[in-house]
């Protein structure tokens, strides 16, 4: 591309990019730049959400083997006990007890789905805002390719305040997901 002269916004004939001021290879390499934190932030995001995801189901597996645990516990000491009337009773008070304890355990087992399924909604909404400003970002750096000598330096301040608003937003999804 180096040493053509098609005819840019902005240029007279026969000048390019480079002959008004901008370094040769530098939009390039500040777009393959940025283009890898983006994708590296958008992996790390990523990563976090599915160890959420797994710190998740394993609090719910946990939780199950402690019921089952219990209810193996529970169910010998139902099994040992002698059938006369007064044992009846103590059946009867055991399985209140079993049905108290899964009750009380199920506010708890779907208060964590709730989470769970929050999570990966502030996820989703976070990478379609991440994804939006990721093509604004795009397009000033499309411009920044196409920008004459004059132009160049509004639209460099454009793409890196577009990065710089980028950033913290990518940061603050990784450190939600931590």
């Amino acid at each position: 591309m180096q040493g053509q002269t098609t005819k840019k916004a902005g240029t007279e004939k026969g000048e390019t990019m480079e002959d008004k001021g901008a370094p040769p290879g530098m939009i390039e390499t500040q777009l393959r730049a940025w283009a890898a934190e983006l994708e590296r932030l958008k992996a790390k995001a990523e990563k976090q959400l599915a160890e959420a995801k797994t710190d998740y189901y394993e609090h719910i597996e946990e939780l199950r083997d402690d019921i089952e645990a219990q209810l193996k516990k529970w169910g010998k000491e139902i099994e040992s006990l002698e059938p006369r009337p007064s044992a009846q009773e103590v059946v009867q008070e055991v399985r209140r007890k079993i049905q108290a304890e899964l009750a009380a355990l199920e506010p708890e087992i779907e208060a964590l789905k709730s989470k769970a399924g929050k999570a990966e909604a502030d996820a989703k909404k976070l990478i379609s805002e991440l994804k939006a400003r990721r093509k604004v970002l795009k397009e000033k750096l499309s411009e920044l390719k196409h920008a004459s000598g004059g132009a160049w330096e509004d639209v460099k301040t454009g793409a890196t305040r577009a990065w710089d608003e980028l950033r913290p937003a990518l940061q603050s999804a990784i450190s939600k997901f931590k």
